[in-house]
């Protein structure tokens, strides 16, 4: 084989490999990942930021793959990469749709639901105004220039063709689905709490007053309860969900720093 063919398919493997960790991260990252944003805007996006980072890696000698498995399973240690950081910040803003969900259930609303386009399913909306909060305040304290931030130092750790998996990935997937979790129970802790004492206020008339309608007046104050607290308190959760941003990408960056030194 000629040295120029040679040199040429080494630079194309480094750039698939780049692109495949890029890639499978903007396919998970909110708003970016969702069916909302069409298909070959984030291939665009994806090969764009590739070809801006394959050429620094042009030089890094790969062994070519001798067969289609041993392709495929490079491309899938890259892939995987990406997955996780997406994935992560995907747990985290589950944690306030959790939260969105608690609330419809405790006040008994949860009929109330929405169209979700971002997961083509529907959802209480309570859950989707959490999740619009979670993804505005991710957006304006620069998660998304984290999170690229973030897997772009990867490439320093784990050059194209030497990614590999954490062996603490699976203990730093469920510390950020723990953090998401209780993310979740501070930000609707306020409204929860308000609503409990709502039944239990309900609970004690009709006990006092037989004759009370204690469904009808229970889910009309209930009602009145959820919206008054939730107005309220919105901007606490926001900040509860804007310190965990920071936390959670950190995590999973620092799982493979010690991955990468692990093996260095």
């Amino acid at each position: 084989m000629s040295p120029w063919i040679a040199l040429y398919l080494d630079q194309f493997l480094i750039f698939i490999l780049v692109l495949t960790r890029i890639g499978s991260l903007l396919m998970t990252l909110p708003v970016l990942g969702t069916a909302t944003v069409p298909m070959h805007i984030r291939a665009l996006l994806a090969v764009g930021i590739s070809l801006v980072i394959a050429p620094l890696h042009f030089g890094l000698p790969i062994p070519p793959p001798e067969n289609l498995p041993a392709l495929g399973l490079l491309l899938a240690k890259e892939s995987l990469l990406g997955l996780a950081l997406g994935l992560a910040v995907m747990i985290l803003l589950a944690g306030m749709q959790l939260a969105g969900q608690v609330v419809s259930q405790m006040s008994g609303l949860s009929l109330a639901e929405i169209a979700n386009p971002n997961y083509d399913t529907n959802v209480p909306i309570f859950s989707q105004v959490l999740e619009m909060l979670a993804l505005a305040i991710f957006f304006l304290v620069g998660g998304h220039r984290q999170v690229i931030s973030a897997l772009l130092d990867t490439f320093a750790w784990m050059p194209p063709g030497q990614g590999m998996l954490p062996d603490s990935l699976l203990s730093t997937m469920t510390a950020v689905a723990t953090h998401s979790f209780e993310t979740g129970i501070r930000a609707c802790a306020p409204v929860m709490v308000a609503t409990l004492l709502a039944i239990l206020v309900v609970a004690l008339i009709s006990r006092t007053i037989p004759q009370l309608n204690a469904v009808a007046v229970g889910l009309n104050l209930n009602s009145m309860v959820v919206l008054g607290m939730l107005g309220f308190c919105i901007g606490s959760a926001g900040w509860v969900f804007q310190d965990e941003v920071e936390h959670v990408i950190d995590t999973v960056r620092d799982s493979f720093v010690v991955s990468s030194g692990d093996g260095s």
